[in-house]
């Protein structure tokens, strides 16, 4: 049977060490021009405020929510970034899983394999649902780069996910960490959070 074909971004499985998944605060920039949804990979730019990341970009972390406050004084609590939205002040805030101890749970976006587990690959950035407030990256099924975001770890144990076929589940850990010291530019000591 072959895999379901329904990319939601990244979730949390588990973390590596053992230890308590919590997700910390950062900022977004009033008006910031980019959707974010629930899921999605996200970048630390300059004035340490969060994007959402492209393929090959450093990752800061995973998106899961936000808060802001409109110009008329209204607090909103969201699953999504709105593109473009003005709020009271300079600054909207994200919280996002920014552990690089942490493992998530995706879809690839074409058929991989066994032999792809400690393959490094990169993030699929396609846009999220303003709708639902969810993602839709996807891990790349191309694999081998000698850098790149992502590393596969193994397959998710379901029954009802074949790893010989497309769209397969896999955990993955962030390679291309802001926080890792491996990652040339990274900045292991350093903590932009709010």
């Amino acid at each position: 049977m072959a895999n379901r074909d329904a990319p939601n971004g990244f979730t949390p499985a588990y973390h590596l060490t053992g230890g308590t998944i919590r997700a910390k605060e950062y900022r977004i920039a009033d008006d910031y021009n980019t959707l974010i949804t629930t899921g999605d990979m996200v970048k630390l730019v300059a004035g340490g405020t969060i994007e959402v990341a492209g393929a090959g970009d450093r990752v800061v972390g995973v998106f899961s929510g936000c808060r802001f406050t409109k110009d008329n004084g209204e607090v909103v609590f969201s699953k999504h970034w709105p593109a473009s939205q003005s709020v009271s002040g300079s600054y909207g805030y994200a919280m996002v899983y920014d552990d690089p101890n942490i493992v998530f749970r995706a879809q690839c976006d074409d058929v991989t394999g066994v032999a792809d587990i400690g393959q490094l690959t990169d993030i699929v950035a396609t846009a999220g649902s303003a709708t639902t407030g969810l993602s839709n990256q996807e891990v790349d099924a191309t694999t081998g780069a000698v850098t790149a975001q992502l590393r596969i770890l193994d397959f998710v144990d379901d029954p009802t996910n074949d790893s010989t076929l497309t769209n397969a589940e896999v955990y993955v850990q962030i390679y291309e960490h802001e926080y890792n010291e491996h990652v040339a530019g990274g900045a292991a000591s350093q903590s932009p959070g709010v």
